[in-house]
């Protein structure tokens, strides 16, 4: 009994293994027992009916009633019917059941195979992000929103359309479903393919073609396991896996590489590594810089909003006029009646120069671009002939002596929370010579640590005065106990220590609402600017007097804004930066122009005159109007704002 039950279950392990080796290893299986049945079959009846010609004859007999039932009701005798009706059941179960099993097994694992990604894809001139974070969906939706952009930058490639492909470790149903949520209208499912696979493994990284990709875009992620720092170690290996790809394809040149690291000290370590063209966006640096403008100049976020986000009001454009070669700049102001020219970017090195509000008469070169503030890319055409003026250099006669900044006096901040950012935001501060902060955080990380992590950047204390307290914001006691309202700007940051955004804004949103409750006791309040993570979350903010900005959104859009137009890296690197030109807003008694009926060419003479550029204009209530026709009248008040780009140096 041992020895048959050991037999048995040999068999059957046999068999175990040979059916999970396949479809093939199925249907040969299925076809082995078609075959002995209709064997086995043939010669019962032979013996039992003498009237075959021979055991072949036989056997073809009952293989044709195991396949086909159609041959049942042609057999005579009791015997030729009994058997031919169980090879005929047989034949259901083994032939047609068996068969059919197989091959919708078969066909339905193949489609789960395609739904999971596995398959490899030959494109050319997509553009390939590798990763899924929460900076994927907003990339792919300001890619998609940017047809324009999207379409000179495939027009240059020689390319017919746009397609994004996408390498995520986990495809399935559910993640598509995210992202069509996510992209609302712009959802095109013919211009997006998913893929599964990690860009550290050489096979995943052909999976998708990379070599064939137009661009290729690695976002970091704000929720990495292990934080920063690891999302930042994430994208340094991935950019050394993709450089290591070149001696393994016969040294093609690699794609233009845009990525993002929160470091700014790891950046010439991924520069060196990368032998193709790479963009790299120091993330923290350049949304603490934002920050840091917003809190010196509040609005400025309903700005950046429209800046950041293609579609959603003016842009910035990058267009070639070789044509200019030799001009001056200041010479060229105006020229555009529904843009407005802020500076050039030109290459240097291997990557390229902004010279936005240029100082002097600079003098444009063969190579140069001409940055715009404009709402379509055509209005950067020119409209009109060149004006022939003055430069505003040689026109101070006309402008208001400027207000120098106060710097005996300081602006105090109080920072809720702890994350990343807070370092890179101080060091920021810091580098606005002329100005002195007084800066209050309040977290329940050890104050300790945090002073350590300030002290590691060699912050200036004589010109920025950092005090820790210790305590959850959250809290209505604890927060009461700093006093609130006796600061300039509240700035409330989110958690990063947290799984998911949504549980990061949560807290967000309860912490502004403990702040908002004791402010609301006070006639005199700070200025409060939050850091969001989901966009989803903003509408919550409407009608409560504080400033929103969306920080993941603003990486994840200048990331597909470079991927098309790698210029743009080194326009925003100065605009949102210190150290070079920057936007901000002057009141318009500064220029002595309040109460008169003027247009918006003459808002933007009286601008030129103090080396400004003329932007736009902000209302007493807030409301924006940016790069508006020149011949348009206003009849401004006092409390009305120009909005200039202006150097730090006059800011």
């Amino acid at each position: 009994m041992v020895m048959l039950e050991h037999l048995r279950n040999r068999v059957k392990f046999q068999i175990e293994q040979l059916l999970l080796r396949g479809a093939h290893a199925r249907l040969l299986f299925i076809a082995s027992l078609v075959g002995a049945v209709a064997i086995g079959g043939g010669l019962l009846v032979q013996a039992m009916d003498t009237t075959f010609d021979g055991k072949k004859t036989a056997i073809w007999w009952a293989f044709l009633r195991l396949t086909d039932p159609g041959y049942l009701g042609d057999d005579e005798g009791l015997s030729r019917r009994v058997i031919s009706t169980v090879l005929t059941v047989l034949g259901y179960v083994l032939f047609m059941g068996s068969l059919i099993a197989i091959m919708t097994q078969w066909l339905n694992q193949r489609i789960r195979n395609f739904e999971s990604g596995l398959t490899s894809i030959v494109r050319r001139n997509h553009i390939l992000i590798l990763g899924w974070t929460n900076r994927t969906p907003p990339i792919v939706g300001e890619l998609m929103r940017s047809e324009g952009r999207v379409r000179r930058f495939l027009e240059r490639l020689g390319a017919r359309g746009l397609h994004v492909v996408i390498l995520s470790e986990i495809v399935s149903l559910e993640r598509t479903m995210e992202l069509r949520s996510a992209l609302g209208p712009l959802w095109d499912a013919r211009k997006i393919t998913f893929r599964s696979g990690i860009p550290l493994r050489m096979e995943h990284l052909e999976r998708v073609d990379f070599q064939n990709a137009s661009a290729i875009i690695l976002p970091g992620a704000d929720f990495a396991y292990g934080g920063a720092d690891e999302s930042d170690t994430r994208v340094v290996k991935t950019v050394l896996s993709i450089a290591d790809q070149q001696g393994n394809n016969g040294n093609r040149s690699l794609p233009l590489l845009v990525t993002e690291l929160f470091d700014p000290n790891k950046i010439s370590m991924a520069q060196k590594a990368y032998q193709g063209t790479l963009e790299i966006l120091a993330t923290d640096v350049f949304v603490t810089r934002c920050m840091a403008q917003n809190v010196r100049h509040p609005g400025l976020s309903y700005l950046f909003h429209q800046l950041l986000s293609h579609g959603h009001g003016h842009s910035i454009y990058i267009r070639a006029f070789e044509s200019f070669k030799g001009a001056r700049f200041w010479d060229l102001v105006g020229a555009w009646t529904k843009a407005i020219l802020l500076g050039v970017v030109r290459p240097h090195g291997e990557g390229f120069r902004s010279i936005l509000n240029p100082v002097g008469n600079l003098t444009l070169e063969a190579d140069d671009r001409l940055v715009f503030l404009a709402r379509e890319y055509e209005d950067c055409e020119i409209l009109k002939d060149i004006p022939s003026r003055q430069s505003p250099h040689q026109s101070l006669s006309q402008s208001q002596p400027e207000s120098p900044i106060q710097t005996e006096n300081k602006r105090r901040i109080l920072i809720l929370g702890w994350n990343h950012k807070v370092v890179p935001l101080v060091k920021e501060l810091d580098d606005y010579l002329l100005e002195r902060f007084e800066i209050t955080t309040l977290a329940n990380k050890p104050a300790i640590e945090r002073e350590t992590e300030l002290t590691k950047q060699g912050i200036d204390h004589d010109r920025i005065a950092v005090s820790h307290y210790e305590g959850d914001h959250t809290s209505l006691s604890v927060l009461e106990a700093i006093h609130p309202a006796d600061y300039d700007n509240v700035l409330i940051l989110g958690s990063d220590w947290l799984e998911t955004q949504e549980e990061s804004d949560a807290r967000t949103l309860v912490g502004h609402l403990v702040l908002k409750n004791i402010l609301e006791k006070n006639p005199q309040t700070p200025k409060i600017l939050v850091d969001l993570m989901d966009p989803d979350n903003v509408r919550l903010f409407q009608g409560m007097d504080t400033e929103v900005l969306v920080t993941p959104m603003m990486a994840s859009h200048v990331l597909a804004q470079v991927a098309l137009r790698r210029e743009l890296n080194a326009v925003y690197a100065e605009l949102f930066g210190a150290g070079g030109a920057e936007i901000c807003f002057r009141s318009i008694s500064d220029y002595g122009m309040a109460n008169q009926r003027l247009n918006f060419s003459e808002l933007q003479d009286a601008s030129a005159a103090r080396s400004e550029i003329a932007l736009g204009i902000r209302l007493v209530d807030g409301s924006l109007e940016l790069s508006p026709p020149q011949y348009k009248t206003y009849m401004l008040k006092e409390t009305d704002d120009l909005i200039v780009l202006v150097r730090e140096e006059a800011a």
